[in-house]
């Protein structure tokens, strides 16, 4: 029989086995390729520190990332909470209703949106038949379509990182500021709110790293004039055919995903995080 010790590898090993072969060969074969360019990673930095339109963007793709991360938190928590305060049968009903766009690609939800922000979109028709614009308005290629793209699709995941969170809290607790006297209002900012700390770190976190990477919404919605770090890396590789410049941007984004990871860590212990929020 087998050692209690050897079961959790044996039953990682398929895992790690698949994350290696799809993932750490070809990243590091790219990385291979991409240094082994004309003057190295070190010339692609250097273009990087000269480039003003490498740094708009970049800041771009920051602030964007963090508007979609507001946006999402904002409108999701308080969606989360209606969830997880229901009964465990009609909150089974609304969880599937969330992850209802999951079903759809990405692609087909962000192109639905060029139908309704179109020039002749179901949005614009309403404002012309309310009376409230007197010709087509543009939407499409805005900060606007871009926000609503992505908030769209992150949205679900904000939720459903926060619902985990929540329907784990003890509910007493709660209830014994109340009968302490404290106003509901009260109990939701000391009590609830402090509880559900983790749910909002990790979910900001999460939207925010995955908002850095976007690519088909920004392209699609946002246009040549509102392109993010992602969409400049493909530019680089597909009609620059400069691999050492786009390997130098795709290691600024990953060490911009690895201190928001750190930040993570140092906002809320593992403990806190991973673990029970009993």
């Amino acid at each position: 029989m087998l050692r209690k010790q050897w079961i959790a590898p044996l039953l990682a090993a398929p895992l790690i086995l698949l994350f290696a072969i799809f993932f750490v060969v070809p990243f590091i074969e790219i990385m291979r390729v991409s240094f082994s360019g004309a003057g190295g990673v070190m010339a692609g930095l250097a273009w990087l520190w000269t480039s003003p339109v490498v740094g708009i963007v970049f800041l771009n793709t920051l602030q964007l990332a963090l508007s979609v991360t507001v946006i999402c938190l904002v409108v999701g928590y308080p969606a989360a909470c209606f969830i997880a305060l229901q009964p465990e049968s009609r909150r089974g009903i609304l969880l599937a209703l969330i992850l209802l766009p999951f079903w759809t690609s990405v692609l087909v939800r962000t192109y639905t949106w060029s139908v309704v922000l179109g020039r002749e979109g179901i949005l614009n028709a309403s404002l012309i038949w309310l009376g409230l614009a007197d010709g087509p308005q543009r939407f499409m290629f805005t900060p606007l379509a871009v926000h609503l793209g992505m908030v769209q699709i992150l949205l679900p995941v904000a939720i459903l990182t926060l619902v985990g969170v929540m329907t784990e809290l003890d509910a007493g607790l709660v209830r014994a500021a109340r009968v302490l006297g404290a106003s509901p209002a009260r109990a939701f900012w000391h009590v609830f709110l402090p509880m559900t700390k983790p749910g909002l770190v990790a979910a900001a976190m999460l939207i925010f790293i995955l908002s850095l990477g976007f690519y088909i919404t920004p392209a699609l919605l946002g246009g040549p004039r509102h392109r993010t770090i992602a969409n400049l890396i493909d530019l680089q590789v597909h009609q620059m055919n400069d691999w050492t410049n786009a390997a130098a941007m795709a290691l600024v984004l990953l060490a911009t995903t690895i201190a928001a990871v750190a930040v993570l860590r140092w906002l809320v212990p593992d403990r806190s995080l991973y673990g029970s929020a009993r």
